[in-house]
């Protein structure tokens, strides 16, 4: 079991990010001369899209429970920083990770320099295992795998982006609002609605399209919830996105933002402690995983 899971993990992290992720444009404009007429719930939405827009960096606290999967319960805990300028780079540390209940020691996973780097030390216990703390992963060999370019790869890793998260959204026919609520300290109006992964998909520029459509097909996913809380600058301070049931069961993200647009630090890890993945999988007699 451990062996799928290392194998998988980085499908599972990507699956987590592309549910809060860029999945359209928003459409709704805020009439600026209507600051003292009280929005409706998709015009908050929108607002919020548009005022998060000179966002280029923040950290958050990242949350992702998944129940009914064929390898048990899941749950991972840790936080994340991420930046647009100068590159897309970001930076996840899951301090607490389990699987049916049995700890997998955690999961730290960088994207910098055109390659992803992950440390797992469940990895380290397979026979014929890495040696080293950490596995680099080289974008231009998952694009072979997965079918997608480069581009492609960046641009969804742009998923974790607060604001594409508000435009996704945006593709909802019922938000509402809930009421006043005070998250991290923050005071914030909290925000509630649903809408079908279709909808929000065919938003995203044709070129996308098939590579989401081909995850949701292999996750059996429809309908997704949200929660958000804004704050008096319209930024998201927290966000909570579930899933129906679906063939890989049900899945519960959950986000809080802060420190937008401070400067973080993203490097990559010394070259001595790095183990390429392509060599560890040939060593354990498999490939990558493909998509």
């Amino acid at each position: 079991m451990i062996r799928r899971f290392a194998a998988g993990t980085a499908l599972a992290t990507g699956l987590a990010l592309s549910l809060t992720g860029c999945l359209g444009d928003a459409g709704n404009k805020v009439d600026e001369a209507g600051k003292n007429i009280k929005l409706t719930a998709a015009q908050v939405l929108g607002k919020a899209a548009e005022k998060t827009g000179d966002i280029n960096s923040f950290k958050a606290d990242m949350s992702m429970q998944m129940a009914g999967t064929s390898q048990g319960d899941m749950t991972m805990d840790g936080t994340m920083q991420y930046r647009t300028k100068p590159d897309i780079a970001y930076s996840m540390n899951f301090q607490n990770m389990t699987v049916a209940g049995k700890s997998m020691g955690g999961m730290e996973q960088r994207l910098v320099g055109g390659a992803m780097y992950m440390k797992m030390p469940a990895l380290s216990q397979l026979p014929g295992g890495a040696s080293k703390p950490w596995i680099k992963v080289s974008l231009d060999e998952l694009s072979k795998q997965s079918g997608m370019n480069l581009d492609q790869m960046l641009q969804q890793s742009r998923q974790m982006d607060p604001v594409q998260n508000t435009k996704m959204l945006t593709a909802s026919k019922d938000a509402r609002e809930v009421g006043e609520e005070t998250v991290g300290g923050v005071k914030t109006t909290h925000y509630t609605g649903t809408y079908r992964m279709e909808d929000a998909i065919a938003k995203l520029p044709p070129e996308q399209q098939e590579a989401y459509r081909k995850t949701l097909a292999q996750v059996g996913m429809q309908n997704m919830h949200f929660d958000l809380w804004v704050d008096g600058q319209q930024l998201p301070r927290q966000m909570i996105m579930k899933t129906a049931q679906g063939a890989q069961g049900t899945m519960t993200v959950t986000t809080s933002y802060r420190e937008f647009g401070k400067p973080v630090q993203i490097d990559e890890p010394p070259a001595s402690q790095v183990t390429d993945f392509s060599e560890l999988m040939g060593k354990l007699g498999t490939g990558m995983p493909r998509a």
